[in-house]
């Protein structure tokens, strides 16, 4: 497992001229969009149009028809799945994208530490120059993605933390949360292969591919060492649902390396039940086949194939 961060790639822009904003209209923020939109990019003297989503695909044709014509900016407001449509038809265009979070949990936008209000998303691209940042792509077959793949269980199962456990136990709480989660969870024989060179075999119940870190809980991450311009992917492979497989989970996602627990702590070094690899290329898989979902959407089965794409999506920060 690599902890090295990669230097991060900036670039700085003259104020654009022209700008597209694709639009989910069914965003769960009630605010008056098109007023915020008009009175930032107008004052600014930047021009602008606008595109609505009304199903699934749309926001990839706004986006590749925004692209042909020779737009500035790209712009998208909506949830993960909107950025993700936009996205998948930026990449490696060069061509910046504006994210304004629109949706619930807007986790593309926490990874990357930007705004949350829309005033402060557009006020991003309004002064005479701005900043972007070539951030990786990961692919599942032909499929790109931001956030992370997935089959088995998911690890957001720590969203089942609630305030009270976590004010009363602190991170344990997540150990908790994820006993509750995990107690029936599946279990399949999976094949892992790693660069095109390295086979991992083994019965589990859990299997993420990592572009992100971010899990959507605070500042949480899968683990502090994923990084989405890196070059790379983080593969996770939870084998057991059990305690010291849910104790190494949370040790993991909360940075906690060594557990300071005595005997405890001799008994989970001696049986690691999370694995963990940095990678270029990862293939997945599973006996019996499992779903697969990607940036929270089911949208295939093991055995699947994946692959960074480096620096291929240019992001406003």
């Amino acid at each position: 497992m690599s902890s090295k961060k990669a230097a991060r790639t900036l670039n700085t822009h003259a104020k654009p001229g022209r700008v597209e904003v694709v639009v989910n209209p069914a965003p769960s923020r009630k605010i008056p969009l098109l007023a915020i939109l008009n009175r930032s990019f107008r004052s600014a003297g930047i021009g602008w149009d606008i595109s609505i989503t009304h199903g699934e695909g749309d926001g990839h044709a706004h986006a590749k028809r925004a692209v042909e014509s020779g737009v500035d900016v790209v712009a998208v407001y909506g949830g993960d799945g909107t950025v993700m449509e936009v996205a998948s038809a930026m990449v490696k265009s060069g061509i910046p994208l504006l994210i304004l979070g629109g949706g619930t949990g807007n986790l593309v936008a926490s990874e990357l530490r930007l705004p949350n209000q829309l005033e402060k998303s557009c006020s991003l691209i309004c002064g005479d120059d701005f900043r972007s940042r070539d951030i990786d792509v990961g692919m599942m077959g032909e499929r790109p993605f931001l956030l992370r793949a997935g089959c088995g269980i998911e690890p957001g199962v720590v969203q089942e933390a609630t305030r009270e456990m976590k004010n009363r136990h602190g991170k344990w709480a997540y150990v908790f949360a994820a006993i509750k989660t995990l107690r029936d969870s599946p279990v399949a024989d999976y094949e892992l292969i790693l660069d095109d060179h390295e086979t991992i075999t083994g019965r589990g119940v859990a299997c993420a591919v990592a572009n992100a870190g971010t899990i959507g809980v605070g500042r949480l991450a899968l683990s502090p060492s994923v990084d989405v311009d890196d070059g790379q992917l983080d593969v996770f492979f939870l084998k057991k649902a059990n305690i010291e497989g849910i104790a190494q989970l949370a040790a993991t996602m909360t940075g906690m390396d060594r557990f300071q627990t005595g005997e405890f702590e001799s008994r989970l070094s001696e049986s690691r039940q999370i694995g963990h690899w940095s990678v270029r290329t990862a293939e997945i898989h599973a006996d019996p086949q499992l779903d697969m979902q990607l940036d929270g959407d089911v949208v295939g089965k093991t055995p699947q194939r994946f692959e960074a794409l480096h620096s291929a999506l240019r992001v406003v920060v």
